[in-house]
């Protein structure tokens, strides 16, 4: 077993920033920013200077025994945010930096500065630009970025390295190779942006095949797309229409042969940066929404369609081939205590037959939340869900019952909750009990003799708190679920109760709890006859094994598996003199497994943290 605390190590020019942050952090004097100071200039609202944010650290230490090690031993985190103005000139500093970095995959550490005046804004460092869903949406680029926002005008520019390389490594922490890619980006609208607007964006991003020494079977890719978008609010925004549509040309390898477009009638900037290969393909993901609000009434839908093979390398993730319809509405009554919502939802792929089969996916739901008084609330939902898988016309055996798929899910839930106050003392009660039944109504179950893989779950949850007077908080929970399907059964029961304190007058924030779970399954097992030795012989190993524990048949036993886990967490919150908050917290797990091979472990997690703000 391994504890150790670890702060950050940073050298070089990083450390002399951040060092030089902290110094004038920690002398900055509330007279500063006392009133005696100016505050305006002359008849404006411009301050002449202003300056606040926050400095944090956080240190983590773990331990663990009997498994691996899910975390590293010890990680220390910086957090830095701070705004300056200048006479109106509005600018800041962002730093995230993490111990727990390293060059098996992207990059944790952040560092970003930005300046703003009036509709003009810049940034640099560490960005994350979002011009549309499906376009540039989620990928972080070590670069700039500038927007110019007039009212009814707005110009926005990023580009920089989105992806480091990351060569192939043997190592436990290695995520996943990666070229190094570089990103750049633009979107020019008209209108204002938000409400009423016209804009296109467009982005181009390719990867740097000499990156990586060894890139093993990692094809080097390469991105444009386009992308326009309407917004439209009318009706004092009582009504909101928004579509987006990104037409992407991408190539999955820059080393297959390129096309010769011949007198095809292409754009001279287009055909100087990106050149079609015969891995090019070009696809287009979409949706359009609209919204409409009517106080008491709310309705809002959507479609939207991504295209197979659709790809941008603005995006994080995504899944193409799919198509989507939703629609949620909302009713508010009795001046907000009675609250009705449903939606309703319906999806495919195989968008364009090419597939082997047809998944179809339909969901269908209600809420409602009622408010009684003050004092009480009761919530109650529905949910249904289906999944069907249908063979293609031109699959083989398409006629076959065994190759259609349908599974139908519903959940059933009901929370009452209670508040009650008698002398000063509250009472806080709740109950949370849901019902999950799930059907296999699969064409191969059309058989008797076949059994559906269906089952039943049913869990509640029951929760009570109580303050007093003095700071004094206890609270207790209980939990019990069961699950019974056709091939197994499967119980679980836990128990949580915790208790908080403040002293020194409420600078002194204290909680600590304790919880105990037990889970449990039951299967039965038969016991092939090609097994080594006789059933006889089998059946007494079995017996050897377990101590008894599980019953036998002729030619088959019934398995008992749980395991029983405790868990303690403590917290401590204390403010300092300067009104700065240090809080610690510590949780601790032991885990005891009660069958042939489960693993007995101990687990080990403590953070500090510090925050300072000025």
């Amino acid at each position: 077993m391994q504890l150790s605390f670890s702060f950050p190590k940073i050298k070089g020019l990083t450390k002399r920033i951040i060092m030089a942050l902290l110094v004038a952090a920690a002398t900055v004097s509330p007279a500063v920013f006392a009133d005696d100071q100016p505050q305006t200039v002359g008849d404006t609202d411009i301050r002449p200077f202003t300056m606040g944010g926050r400095i944090g650290f956080q240190s983590e230490a773990y331990a663990v025994q009997g498994i691996d090690a899910r975390r590293p031993p010890g990680m220390g985190q910086l957090n830095v945010a701070t705004t300056f103005s200048l006479f109106g000139l509005r600018s800041g500093l962002n730093i995230l930096y993490s111990t727990d970095d390293n060059r098996l995959r992207q990059s944790m550490n952040q560092i970003n500065f930005y300046g703003s005046w009036r509709w003009l804004t810049v940034s640099a460092g560490t960005v994350a630009p979002r011009f549309s869903k499906y376009s540039l949406n989620g990928a972080t680029v070590t670069g700039g970025m500038i927007e110019i926002a007039p009212r009814w005008f707005s110009v926005t520019a990023a580009g920089g390295r989105s992806q480091r390389a990351v060569s192939f490594s043997p190592e436990q922490a290695f995520r996943e190779p990666a070229f190094e890619r570089w990103l750049y980006a633009g979107r020019i609208g008209f209108g204002t942006k938000g409400e009423n607007e016209f804009a296109i964006g467009g982005l181009y991003a390719r990867d740097v095949q000499g990156s990586l020494e060894d890139p093993q079977e990692l094809l080097p890719a390469e991105n444009i797309n386009l992308t326009p978008e309407l917004r439209l609010s009318l009706f004092s925004d009582r009504f909101q229409l928004e579509s987006s549509v990104t037409v992407s040309a991408f190539t999955r390898d820059t080393n297959t042969d390129q096309i010769d477009l011949g007198d095809a009638e292409i754009p001279g900037f287009l055909e100087n940066t990106f050149t079609p290969h015969t891995s090019t393909f070009v696809d287009y993901a979409g949706e359009i929404s609209a919204r409409l609000n009517l106080g008491i009434f709310r309705m809002d839908g959507g479609y939207e369609r991504v295209q197979p093979g659709f790809r941008s390398m603005g995006l994080a993730q995504i899944r193409s081939d799919q198509e989507l319809i939703r629609m949620r509405t909302q009713l508010r009554l009795f001046s907000g205590r009675l609250n009705f919502t449903g939606n309703l939802s319906q999806g495919r792929n195989n968008l364009l037959n090419t597939r082997l089969s047809t998944m179809n996916r339909q969901q269908l739901g209600t809420n409602i939340m009622l408010r009684l008084g003050s004092t009480s609330s009761l919530m109650m939902s529905y949910m249904h869900m289906s999944n069907e898988i249908n063979p293609a016309d031109h699959s083989p055996n398409a006629d076959l019952p065994e190759l259609r798929q349908r599974q139908l899910s519903q959940n059933f839930m009901v929370s009452p909750s209670f508040v009650i106050m008698v002398d000063n003392f509250s009472h806080n009660i709740s109950l949370t009990t849901a019902y999950q039944v799930m059907k296999d109504q699969s064409g191969i179950y059309e058989d008797p003799d076949q059994t559906p893989p269906g089952f039943t779950t049913f869990t509640t949850g029951l929760s009570y708190g109580i303050s007093f007077p003095s700071s004094l908080s206890l609270n207790a929970t209980g939990n019990y679920m069961i699950n019974n399907s056709a091939f197994s059964n499967a119980s679980g029961q836990g128990v949580n109760v915790s208790t908080g304190y403040s002293f020194f007058d409420r600078k002194l924030n204290t909680s600590v709890s304790l919880g105990w779970s037990r889970n449990g399954s039951e299967f039965t097992r038969i016991l092939e006859e090609d097994e080594p030795g006789s059933i006889g012989a089998a059946l007494e190993r079995m017996r050897q094994k377990t101590d008894g524990d599980n019953d036998f048949l002729e030619g088959e036993y019934v398995v008992r598996q749980w395991s029983q886990q405790y868990t303690i967490n403590l917290s401590a919150t204390y403010r300092l003199p300067n009104g700065n908050p240090l809080r610690l917290t510590m949780r601790g797990l032991t885990s005891n497994p009660a069958y042939e091979g489960g693993r007995e472990f101990n687990e080990f997690h403590a953070v500090l943290r510090y925050e300072h703000r000025f």
